[in-house]
């Protein structure tokens, strides 16, 4: 079994009651996720991956007429966010990261949110992400940092008892492996959502 087949058969069992399970994280890191992000309202989104549209949610609840694509590895976790009609004028589809079904160019901002620890390819999902934007557009990552004691034991506890996870990194990895994919980084900070999820928030064009 691949990493992909292993990241299907976790997000299979967990998608049902995902939102729930994970509502108080995930209204905290996407917080800090929007918090500073400026757009004008009229862009071309790429949420890689979407899971269940908690982000393309609150991107529409404030500028409605984005025009946003996700793709995620897990049927399951699509069909949820498929049944939200928030998400209706949502274009979804099932494929990796590493490998984009979308035309060079084709996007103004690229968001990968609280996923980037289950890429297996991260660099290729970089390139990717790369490819799909066009000149001046960004990348917004987002993701749990190593620079954390306590994110550093808990990414080795994982790789032990959860298929799905690949590993964590530290900002300066994360950095490098931007600037090595084609990426200037332009912003990049650290933050903490609560005793255990220390965060990173890297912006890249």
């Amino acid at each position: 079994m691949n990493h992909a087949e292993r990241v299907r058969g976790e997000y299979a069992k967990l998608a049902a009651d995902y939102d729930q399970r994970w509502s108080r994280y995930t209204d905290a890191t996407l917080s800090e996720t929007l918090a500073s992000l400026e757009l004008e309202g009229t862009e071309r989104i790429l949420d890689v991956p979407i899971g269940t549209g908690p982000l393309a949610e609150r991107l529409l609840a404030k500028w409605p007429d984005l025009n946003i694509a996700g793709v995620d590895v897990s049927p399951e976790m699509l069909e949820q966010a498929a049944q939200k009609p928030e998400l209706s004028s949502v274009q979804m589809q099932e494929a990796c990261a590493s490998e984009l079904p979308f035309e060079d160019d084709a996007f103004d901002c690229v968001f990968c949110v609280n996923s980037f620890h289950f890429f297996a390819a991260p660099e290729a999902s970089l390139r990717e992400m790369r490819r799909v934007l066009r000149d001046g557009g960004r990348l917004v990552l987002v993701d749990w940092c190593d620079d954390y004691l306590i994110c550093k034991l808990c990414s080795l506890w994982l790789r032990l008892v959860d298929p799905a996870f690949h590993r964590t990194y530290t900002v300066e990895h994360c950095q490098r492996m931007l600037r090595e994919c084609g990426f200037e980084t332009v912003t990049a900070r650290r933050f903490r959502v609560s005793w255990l999820w220390g965060m990173m928030r890297i912006e890249a064009g």
